[in-house]
């Protein structure tokens, strides 16, 4: 009788562990990150409080000669077909914008898939409604 309880309790751990088929049955959700898009009065205020933005790279990823027309005080440009060189921390914090959202979100999670944690976007440069550098 021991011997059937035994028998009886290992088929139900294995049943528990095992799928029909025998194979491991194992769920993984995998968590999927998308940048966070932020409001304009957002990343101004950013840019206005120098202990902030000091530890904030905005990444202007137009091509250099829409950056040199105008692009947002203190922005570094990075073209977007450069993106995969960029070279700085992937702990720090980045705002990255283009001329309109879709190609600021779109750069902003290829940002995130190159292991950058803390990647934002605006709605596009076109808007801005502040003053250009």
């Amino acid at each position: 009788m021991k011997k059937i309880i035994i028998l009886l309790f290992i088929c139900l751990f294995m049943t528990g562990c095992f799928g029909v088929n025998g194979k491991v049955v194992e769920e993984h959700k995998q968590k999927v990150i998308e940048a966070e898009k932020i409001s304009y009065e957002k990343l101004n205020e950013i840019i206005n409080d120098p202990d902030v933005y000091m530890n904030v790279d905005v990444i202007d990823i137009r091509s250099e000669e829409e950056y040199e027309e105008g692009h947002i005080t203190g922005s570094i440009n990075i073209p977007y077909e450069s993106l995969d060189e960029i070279i700085i921390s992937t702990d720090r914090e980045v705002v990255v914008y283009d001329s309109t959202a879709a190609m600021s979100k779109q750069a902003a999670n290829e940002l995130i898939s190159y292991g950058y944690k803390d990647v934002k976007y605006i709605a596009g440069l076109d808007n801005w409604p502040y003053e250009l550098e």
